[in-house]
């Protein structure tokens, strides 16, 4: 799966990315034939919530819905896990990835939104799980409609 965030991501996000690959719990892969097209690594924020540190495709096979597919496994892999909701973070100035994950159904939300939810404590445990930057934007999305499917499928 190395060369999907080799093909995807450059500088520090990519060292970053490599390194939370071999600390997630969950690594989602959408094939496309016999092709790793994409993938979704995935992490519980407790037993209520879920993250999606990161959605990658392939360059050359973007613009398919195969990113749409890999968030909305996402969202359903957390639904059977019973989580309630699902946070990503994106870059404020990464319009692809804000506009995949708006198409998806996830909204902005920040630490005072999710400290009354949680719990000022709980909050910031979830923001140091998450790794949130400086210049990212946190997402939000229930899981009461999450889609059913198993597996991401061949876009």
């Amino acid at each position: 799966m190395v060369p999907i965030l080799e093909a995807s991501f450059t500088g520090i996000y990519l060292r970053h990315a490599k390194r939370i690959m071999g600390e997630v719990e969950t690594v989602r892969v959408a094939m496309l034939g016999e092709e790793a097209a994409g993938l979704a690594m995935l992490k519980p924020l407790g037993e209520a919530a879920g993250y999606v540190y990161y959605i990658a495709v392939v360059p050359n096979l973007r613009g398919r819905g195969i990113g749409g597919r890999l968030v909305n496994d996402s969202l359903a892999y957390f639904a059977r896990a019973g989580a309630k909701e699902v946070y990503a973070s994106v870059g404020e100035d990464n319009l692809e990835s804000n506009a995949l994950f708006a198409g998806q159904g996830f909204a902005r939300t920040d630490f005072g939104r999710v400290s009354k939810k949680y719990g000022a404590f709980k909050a910031l445990s979830m923001y140091r799980s998450m790794w949130v930057v400086p210049g990212e934007v946190i997402l939000v999305r229930g899981t009461a409609d999450a889609p059913v499917s198993e597996t991401p499928g061949p876009a």
